[in-house]
C-alpha cells in the first residue's frame, strides 16, 4: 500500500498549545483517536466513556435521517497498524460541525456496524477553525486486508485507473465493485482446493466497493455512471473508472468507499451489437438461457408466473428482448435453456418462441424439436429450436428421464440433424446441470467441501457421466461421430463435471484464453460451456461468447418492479442486452 504524503500539515497533540481563540476550551489531556481505534478490528476501549480531539474529515450519508461525522487524528501516531479516524454517531453534531473544525468530544465507545464510533456525546467543543484534512492515497491492490483496518475513516484517493468488475447493487444501493484489473473466479483458472482458495484469496486485495453515500433505496436516477444510467448509457463489467476518492468505511459487507465526488467513466468494454457473422457454407449452433421464459399458459390465473414475468406487460418485454437476440444469433441450430415446462400447445412457452421468432423473420424458418413426453417435473426444461431449410432432424428426439436426471439437474435433451448442403450428420445434447444454490442443510458429500466447486457438485459429475454413457447408446437411433455437448453445466472450466466430459475424449471449444458467460458476486467465469467430440472439433471454424448479458447491470432486464415509472422506460430497451443473466454462445462448423 502506498500513502501519499501531501497535505500533512499537522497540528499539535494539545490544542492548548494553539494561539487560538478557542483554544482556552480544550482539555491537556486527552485520549488519541490512534488510542481508541488500537491495532485490531475492535476498540481495546471499548464501552469507555473518555474525551478525544480530532478535525472534522466531513459528513456521511449528510441528506439522510441519520447524518454523522467522521474526525481525524490531529496529528498521527506514525503506527501504520492503527486508524486515525473515528466515526462520530450523533445526527444533531453532524448538522452543526463542518469540515476543518477542530472539535473536543466527550462520548462512549462503541462499535457501529464493524466501524468505532463515540455515541452518547454529553461534550463538544469547537477548538480551532480552518484545520487543514489529510488524505491517504492507496494503490490497489493492497499488501494485506488488514491494510483497510488503518484505514478506516480516512478520506481515500485511488490514483489509478480502474476497472468495474460488479453492478449488481448498483440500481438498488448505489453500489459498484472495481478492482484493478478484471477478477475471475478461482474455479475458472485454477484447479479446485488450495490453488483456487490461494488465487481468491489474492483476488481480495484487488477490489473495492464503492458507494453513492444515499442511505436510500432504488435512487433516481441511477447514480453511476455520471451521466446517468439509461438503457443506453449503461456501465457494463470491463468499463474504465478513474478519479475515485471518498471515506472509507465499513460495514457487515466488507470496507467501502463514498465517493465523495462523481468517477470519471470510460466505455472500455463497448457493447457489440451482433456477435462476429458466420462465413459461408458453415453451420452455427448457439446455446441460450432465455431467462425462465414462461407464457404461463394453463395456469390459473395466468400471472404471476412461477419463475417469470409477473404480468402480460413484463411478458411482452422479456419476450422483445429474447427475440431481438435469437434473430442476431443467426444460428442454425440452437439449444435454449429455462424455458417454461408446459408442454408443446400453441400457447406453450417453446411453440410462443418459435412462432413469434418465425413472425420477426418474416417467413416460417425455425421449428422445435418435439420431445413427445414431458421432460420431467422441474418448472424449466431444455429445448431445441432448428433453421428447416438448414439443418434436417434425422432419428428421433431422446431425452433422458431416469437419475440423476429425475431430479435437480434437468433431463437432456438429444437431437440429430443432417446438413441440407454437405448431407454430414451431426448429434447435439443441450444440458442444464444442478446449480450451486440451495446447498444440503445436513453434512453430506453434496455439501460444500470449500474445494471452490460449491455445493452438489458430486451430483454434476453423476449427471456428467451418466451423460456420456447415454449418448454413447445412440439415444437418437443415428451413430455419428460429430457429437456435441452444449448448455448451462453449472461449472466453471477447470471444476469437476467439465474435466469428467473431457478425460473422456471431447474437447473444449472454448480453447485458451479468458471466456466468460457469467458474473457472480465481482468474478467473472464461464458457466455455459460447449463441448464436441474430436471428429466434430477439427470442423470448428469459430467460436464465441457473445457477451450481451453478464457485463451489464442486471436493473436493464425487463422487470418492473423497484422502478419508477419513469425509470420502466428509460432503463428498458428492446435489445439483446440484458435478455438474461448468462451470455449465449456460438459456434460455426464448416463440413
Amino acid at each position: 500500500m502506498k500513502f501519499s504524503t501531501a497535505a500533512l500539515v499537522l497540528l499539535p497533540l494539545s490544542c492548548s498549545l494553539l494561539s487560538l481563540p478557542l483554544a482556552a476550551q480544550c482539555s491537556k489531556e486527552f485520549t488519541t483517536i490512534a488510542e481508541i481505534q488500537g491495532a485490531e478490528a475492535q476498540s481495546p476501549l471499548l464501552g469507555n466513556t473518555l474525551t478525544t480531539q480530532g478535525v472534522v474529515i466531513g459528513t456521511l450519508y449528510k441528506n439522510s435521517k441519520q447524518p454523522m461525522l467522521l474526525l481525524q487524528s490531529v496529528l498521527p501516531d506514525n503506527k501504520t497498524q492503527t486508524s486515525e479516524a473515528i466515526l462520530i454517531a450523533d445526527k444533531e453534531l453532524a448538522g452543526i460541525y463542518q469540515q476543518g473544525q477542530l472539535l473536543e468530544l466527550t462520548g462512549t465507545v462503541r462499535e457501529l456496524q464493524q466501524m468505532t464510533a463515540l455515541t452518547n456525546i454529553s461534550h463538544s467543543v469547537v477548538c480551532a477553525e480552518n484545520q487543514p484534512v489529510r488524505q491517504s492515497t492507496v494503490t490497489l491492490p493492497v499488501k494485506q486486508l488488514s491494510d483497510w483496518e488503518s484505514l478506516e475513516g480516512h478520506y481515500v484517493v485511488l490514483p489509478q485507473q480502474l476497472v468495474v468488475n460488479d453492478s449488481y447493487g448498483l440500481a438498488r444501493f448505489g453500489e459498484l465493485l472495481l478492482a484493478d484489473k478484471r477478477l475471475f473466479i478461482a474455479t475458472e483458472i485454477n484447479q479446485p482446493g488450495r490453488a483456487a482458495a490461494a488465487f481468491e484469496q489474492q483476488q481480495l486485495l484487488h477490489e473495492i466497493v464503492i458507494d453513492d453515500q444515499n442511505s436510500k433505496q432504488n435512487v433516481e436516477p441511477v447514480p453511476f455512471p455520471g451521466e446517468g444510467l439509461t438503457a443506453d448509457n449503461t456501465v457494463r463489467v470491463g468499463d474504465k473508472v478513474q478519479a475515485v476518492e471518498g471515506y472509507l468505511v465499513q460495514n457487515k459487507a466488507g470496507y467501502r468507499l463514498l465517493v465523495n465526488k462523481k468517477p470519471v467513466f470510460t466505455a472500455a468494454n463497448a457493447r457489440q451489437t451482433a456477435p462476429k457473422a458466420k462465413s459461408t457454407g458453415t453451420i452455427r449452433v448457439a446455446s441460450f438461457n432465455v431467462l425462465n421464459f414462461f407464457t404461463g399458459a394453463g395456469n390459473n390465473p395466468q400471472f404471476p408466473t412461477k419463475r417469470g414475468a409477473s404480468n402480460q406487460a413484463e411478458l411482452e418485454r422479456q419476450q422483445a428482448k429474447m427475440l431481438a437476440t435469437l434473430t442476431a444469433l443467426d444460428a442454425d441450430v440452437i439449444g435454449l435453456l429455462e424455458v417454461e415446462n408446459n408442454g408443446e400447445a400453441k400457447d406453450s412457452a417453446i411453440a410462443t418462441i418459435v412462432s413469434s421468432l418465425n413472425q420477426q423473420l418474416g417467413s416460417e424458418q425455425y421449428a422445435f424439436v418435439s420431445s413427445k413426453v414431458k421432460p420431467g417435473g422441474d418448472d424449466i426444461k431444455v429445448a431445441m429450436i432448428y433453421r428447416t431449410e438448414v439443418v434436417q432432424p434425422i432419428g428421433t428426439a431422446a431425452l433422458k428421464l431416469d437419475a440423476p436426471f429425475d431430479r435437480g439437474s434437468r433431463p437432456p435433451l438429444a437431437q440429430s440433424f443432417r446438413d441440407q448442403a454437405s448431407g454430414t450428420e451431426f448429434t447435439v445434447s443441450i444440458n442444464h446441470f444442478k446449480s450451486k444454490g440451495s446447498c444440503p442443510k445436513q453434512q453430506m458429500p453434496d455439501s460444500d467441501q470449500g474445494d471452490g466447486q460449491a455445493c452438489w457438485n458430486p451430483t454434476r459429475v453423476k449427471a456428467a457421466k451418466a451423460l456420456l454413457s447415454w449418448l454413447d447408446t445412440n439415444p437418437t437411433g443415428i451413430n455419428s461421430p460429430n457429437r456435441l455437448i452444449i448448455g448451462d453445466l453449472n461449472a466453471y472450466r477447470m471444476e469437476d463435471p467439465v474435466k469428467t466430459l473431457e478425460q473422456a475424449g471431447f474437447v473444449h471449444l472454448a480453447g485458451k484464453g479468458q471466456h466468460w458467460s457469467f458474473v457472480y458476486r465481482g468474478r467473472s467465469g464461464t458457466l455455459d460451456h460447449a463441448l464436441a467430440s474430436p471428429t466434430l472439433a477439427k470442423q470448428l471454424q469459430q467460436f464465441q461468447h457473445w457477451n450481451i448479458n453478464a457485463d451489464e447491470p442486471a436493473v436493464l432486464d425487463y422487470n418492473t418492479e423497484f422502478k419508477s415509472k419513469n425509470q420502466q422506460q428509460s432503463l428498458y430497451a428492446p435489445t439483446p442486452f440484458r435478455s438474461s443473466d448468462h451470455d449465449p454462445l456460438l459456434m460455426d462448423f464448416k463440413f
